[in-house]
């Protein structure tokens, strides 16, 4: 039987932490949820993100989901916050995400592209 080390074991519970914190910031981006509690987990999520070098793509797709939000103070906090923490798989969720999006919307995510 293989005995489990300390360091495999705190490997063990950080996983299951970012885990349990990516769901936890899913249900605060939830269309539902608001103004403040959006702002609070994109905050939230960059940090985390920009800490812990997570690679999350649900997270990723409910972040470039929250471009589309109706408040222009959530998709001008998003823009901020993809432009600090982007990577190639948020890019290509981006080009996705433009095609369903109003031409508003387009508009800022090209930019933000361009960026």
């Amino acid at each position: 039987m293989k005995t489990i080390t300390q360091k495999e074991k705190n490997i063990d519970i950080r996983e299951k932490l970012s885990i349990d914190l990516c769901d936890n910031f899913i249900k605060r981006l939830n269309p539902a949820q608001s103004k403040e509690t959006k702002i609070g987990a994109l905050i939230a999520i960059r940090n985390f993100i920009k800490e812990s070098k997570i690679d999350d793509p649900f997270l990723f797709s409910y972040l470039v989901d929250t471009i589309a939000d109706p408040s222009k103070e959530i998709r001008n906090i998003v823009i901020k916050v993809i432009k600090e923490i982007s990577n190639p798989e948020i890019i290509e969720l981006l080009e996705i995400k433009k095609q369903e999006v109003s031409q508003e919307i387009k508009t800022e995510i090209n930019n933000l592209l361009q960026f």
